[in-house]
């Protein structure tokens, strides 16, 4: 067991974009999971043959355009490649209900994800790296555990536990929440989902409720995105039973953990706990909230990001 914890400070703005290594490309691939066609970007850097590659997907019911595309960018700056989607029913994926939120179901797209790129030429499918925030830095720590093939796992504020997101309800709002859900189970068949905001603004139950959570993943959403603030509420159940790793001695290759001392959703100190528990992590702990590593901590954590990837390939 080998744990090495690093904590830093953010920097205090994103600042101007560094001189790039490599030019790259993207194309638009797609990829089937348990018969739905589910929507992708890979990004490839130019002149690189066999390039190892990020696996990434985004966080809570949010497209593959929320935040990640400057990692992605980046990383093929860097000479990596990095396979950027979206999960069924969301975004540009197929699939009904939009913005449902099934962790079963998403941790089996990224297996349908990785096979997909094992078969392809132009990258090098032996090395894949999986990266996820939030509730996908969960998931792609048990897609990395039940693989047993990818070269290494990245989870940066991993949510560990769906409880995270109603224990701040109180047993009042916890209550009103699994009815909600329990509506939208027994309604959707004959009347469709039963939607509740992701972020809404304040008046109504909503997903994330606490304001500056809402702020931080409202400025996710790009200009002109087409993305609806709604999502089956059966989420609830799915987050009160959600476990994003029963077993982590399962997860034999190397990990990255990145926490944020300042995030109430994915509490550092149970990112640590989990750090001790894996064969082979790394530690980095940063003072920033939840949502700070896509703009004022971008460059630490990107930083923290590569250096690690550099030990791994």
């Amino acid at each position: 067991m080998s744990a090495w914890r690093h904590r830093g400070e953010p920097s205090a703005a994103r600042g101007p974009r560094r001189p790039s290594h490599f030019e790259y490309s993207r194309v638009s691939l797609t990829f089937e999971s348990e018969g739905t066609n589910c929507a992708g970007w890979l990004y490839r850097p130019d002149g690189v043959e066999s390039p190892p590659v990020v696996v990434m997907a985004g966080e809570l019911a949010a497209e593959r355009r929320f935040g990640l595309r400057p990692y992605a960018e980046r990383l093929a700056e860097a000479g990596y490649a990095a396979f950027l989607f979206d999960y069924r029913n969301t975004g540009d994926s197929d699939g009904e209900p939009r913005n449902l939120v099934a962790p079963d179901s998403q941790v089996a797209d990224w297996h349908a994800a990785l096979d997909g790129l094992r078969g392809r030429d132009e990258i090098d499918s032996r090395s894949l790296v999986l990266w996820g925030a939030g509730l996908s830095g969960g998931y792609a720590l048990r897609a990395a555990a039940e693989d047993g093939r990818v070269a290494a796992v990245i989870a940066q504020n991993p949510m560990l536990d769906g409880k995270a997101v109603t224990r701040g309800r109180g047993v009042k709002g916890t209550l009103a929440a699994v009815a909600a859900a329990v509506r939208d189970k027994l309604q959707s068949r004959l009347l469709g989902p039963y939607r509740v905001p992701v972020v809404g603004d304040g008046s109504s139950m909503a997903v994330f409720e606490d304001p500056g959570v809402r702020a931080a993943y409202r400025d996710l959403v790009p200009p002109g995105s087409a993305w609806r603030d709604e999502t089956p509420a059966r989420l609830f159940l799915s987050l009160l039973r959600y476990r994003a790793l029963p077993d982590p001695e399962a997860v034999t290759c190397p990990t990255l953990l990145v926490s944020g001392t300042r995030d109430d959703l994915a509490p550092a100190d149970a990112v640590a706990d989990l750090a001790d528990e894996l064969p082979e992590s790394t530690l980095v702990e940063l003072p920033a909230g939840h949502f700070d590593h896509y703009d004022r901590a971008f460059e630490q954590t990107f930083g923290h990001l590569l250096s690690f990837l550099r030990t791994v390939r």
